[in-house]
């Protein structure tokens, strides 16, 4: 495992394969065992997977005034800690906030931007609620809240146990922040600036969710895919069109370089 000594504490990460540098971003509380799946991708790509401050393996992160900010920081760490110039930067739910605010940090550093469910602000009733039920049931028991989030995505009895293991092991504060920063979360203006290639995946029965897909056809270089007979589980629970859909999208915008 490698990591990144911050100012206040250590962001772990992990590193499979070789080839162009996708680094994958997870939600609130769930941190890198999120993409499990998407190691697959390393026989094509160097698949990189961090555990963002206060989540599974890095320590919590107190000496910050925005949690987003801090975990943009910490990617830019990593790329530079790899001696990457630039990487396709993935996230997934609330860590394509971090996915699009990286984007508009870091345009140099950001060769493309892929969303999984992803949204520039929360804009529809469902996904509010869903926010609102997270951080009231967190705050009320964060053990309840690793169950429901691990039997929502894991299909296999295995990995919903090492999911839940994994999710139990994060901060609560800096969980809660995460949650709190994204909630309010918009970037909606900036969204024509971006001049990377970027691909939004959701899942077709995940209605609260892929409403959001509307904003993207500003951005100058935009793709959108729907996962069939999907929730918003793409990663885990859809992984192979998932993945399929990555690796298509790399290959027409990077054929070149591959």
């Amino acid at each position: 495992m490698q990591y990144i000594e911050r100012t206040d504490g250590i962001t772990y990460y992990e590193i499979y394969g070789e080839g162009l540098p996708i680094i994958f971003i997870h939600p609130p509380g769930m941190g890198k065992i999120t993409f499990e799946y998407q190691k697959r991708l390393a026989n094509r790509f160097k698949i990189i997977l961090p555990d963002l401050s206060g989540h599974g393996d890095s320590t919590p992160s107190r000496n910050h005034t925005s949690i987003i900010k801090q975990f943009v920081d910490e990617l830019s760490m990593i790329i530079d800690n790899e001696q990457l110039d630039e990487a396709i930067i993935c996230g997934y739910s609330a860590g394509g906030m971090i996915a699009q605010e990286f984007a508009f940090t870091y345009p140099n550093k950001t060769k493309a931007i892929l969303l999984s469910g992803g949204y520039p602000k929360v804009a529809t009733n469902g996904l509010k609620v869903e926010y609102k039920l997270g951080m009231s049931l967190l705050k009320a028991s964060p053990e309840s809240l690793a169950n429901v989030l691990a039997f929502s995505h894991a299909k296999r009895t295995v990995y919903r146990k090492a999911l839940f293991e994994h999710i139990c092991k994060s901060d609560v504060s800096n969980w809660l922040e995460f949650y709190e920063e994204t909630l309010y979360y918009d970037c909606v203006q900036k969204l024509q600036s971006v001049k990377s290639p970027l691909l939004t995946v959701y899942g077709q029965q995940a209605f609260w969710i892929n409403k959001h897909k509307k904003y993207y056809h500003s951005c100058p270089d935009a793709e959108i895919a729907i996962v069939r007979n999907s929730l918003h589980q793409v990663p885990t629970k859809k992984w192979q069109a998932f993945n399929h859909v990555i690796n298509n999208f790399i290959q027409s915008k990077f054929v070149n370089e591959m």
